[in-house]
């Protein structure tokens, strides 16, 4: 008692410190003085990691200016606190964002620079307006020793391109990615590798090749869009928001079983949830999750192998699933599929395997031009209730709006004219119980 005593005391004494925060600038090669007080005595780009480590207190702003960075290095050992980050923050002055390059190259996907590496233990750390070009690793945070946790990371549009691993992330609590946009990458745009808890993933965009089949010859095996991994501790509270994972192919890959996913989600995460998000042409899976009640609600999958793999339990919700093998794969069950859309899928609607115990029940549910609502290739049954399954040969059309497998998942293009209570509705409004 008396210890935390002292801490508050300590906190409160510095209160009027935190709260007179100051401003610094940097630019590629500094001006004037190069103290940092001003855009005409700004820091060169060489001070960066002594600025942030040393100059900067809880609260500051490091503001960067519009350039070319070139094979620049940043490791950050000395964070803010709670309520009064450190900001880095870019910034245009008529010429663009800055961007930071170095020398990375796709032909040697394992060799190059990490732009940006937060120590174990650091947090309290906001990261905005930054662009990344041509380096193996944009931002990595290694595993920590003996629990070490970086909270309350924040990465606001932070766009990479070229690259093998955008954002490398273990141990981080309490963490956000927003309007980070990351393409052409061999391996990983995001990665969540351990002891992530209560993450925000909203409106990131995950583009391997940017449809460039060129691109698709160079990647890694399994290139992966969002990458929740099993790398050690359980990660657990995930929300995925207005996501996008797009063209995570590898088609040079020499087994017969060819990987490539858009979202994927180990085993021993938990409590992970998917709200407006695209899985678009991936080359296996748009969605591949095996974690226990995973929720999907407003996703599009399209254009994919399999759409939606769901190792164990799920709930859907307002989901389309179309131009595929499958709509949705299922190894495990209970699934409970409310009010979505199947079309144009080239064996089923629902396809279970071999642990398939548990039904996929399909409720309000939409299919259309499918061959079959089930197959089974091992075990597992499909339950419908009140789902609408169009009869080609007898003149029924579900009558989308716009129908074309190059839809890019926004918008109304699929919502049934014919069936208004059936399946998929960009549309419809949510009610306070949904």
């Amino acid at each position: 008692m008396i210890v935390r005593t002292i801490w508050i005391l300590i906190a409160l004494i510095s209160l009027p410190c935190l709260a007179n925060a100051a401003d610094f600038y940097l630019t590629p090669q500094g001006g004037g003085r190069k103290d940092g007080t001003s855009w005409e005595h700004s820091f060169g780009q060489q001070s960066l990691s002594d600025v942030v480590n040393e100059t900067m207190q809880p609260g500051d702003r490091l503001l960067i200016g519009g350039g070319r960075f070139v094979d620049v290095r940043l490791s950050i050992f000395q964070g803010g606190v709670e309520g009064f980050p450190k900001t880095i923050s870019g910034v245009d002055r008529g010429d663009g964002l800055p961007v930071f390059v170095s020398t990375w190259s796709e032909k040697y996907p394992d060799k190059g620079a990490t732009l940006v590496r937060i120590e174990p233990g650091t947090g309290h750390v906001i990261l905005e307006g930054l662009r990344i070009e041509d380096y193996e690793i944009g931002v990595l945070v290694p595993m920590g020793k003996g629990g070490s946790n970086c909270p309350q990371l924040v990465f606001n549009d932070v766009d990479m391109k070229r690259f093998r691993h955008g954002f490398y992330l273990s141990d981080c609590d309490d963490l956000v990615l927003e309007g980070c946009d990351l393409r052409r990458y061999t391996k990983h745009a995001f990665r969540f590798e351990q002891g992530c808890n209560r993450v925000t993933v909203r409106q990131c965009t995950a583009d391997c090749s940017e449809g460039d089949t060129e691109w698709e010859t160079k990647t890694e095996l399994f290139p992966f869009g969002f990458l929740v991994n099993n790398g050690g501790t359980p990660n657990s509270g995930f929300v995925f928001e207005d996501c996008l994972a797009r063209n995570n192919r590898m088609p040079l890959q020499k087994a017969s079983y060819k990987n490539g996913d858009g979202f994927v989600v180990e085993g021993n995460t938990s409590d992970v949830r998917f709200v407006r998000c695209r899985a678009i042409r991936n080359q296996d899976g748009g969605y591949d999750l095996k974690v226990a009640d995973v929720e999907l609600i407003d996703c599009v999958a399209l254009g994919n192998s399999r759409n939606i793999r769901i190792w164990k339990t799920a709930t859907l919700e307002n989901c389309f699933s179309g131009w595929a093998s499958c709509g949705l794969w299922c190894n495990g069950g209970p699934i409970t599929v409310q009010r979505s859309t199947f079309h144009e899928l080239r064996k089923a609607a629902v396809q279970t395997d071999d642990k398939a115990r548990e039904p996929v029940t399909l409720n309000d549910c939409l299919v259309s031009s499918c061959p079959a609502v089930h197959r089974k290739t091992a075990r597992g049954k499909v339950v419908t209730n009140e789902t609408v399954v169009v009869d080609d040969a007898a003149g029924q059309s579900p009558d989308y709006v716009q129908p074309s497998p190059e839809w890019d998942g926004l918008g109304e293009s699929l919502d049934s004219q014919a069936f208004s209570e059936k399946g998929y509705h960009r549309s419809r409004p949510r009610s306070v119980t949904d």
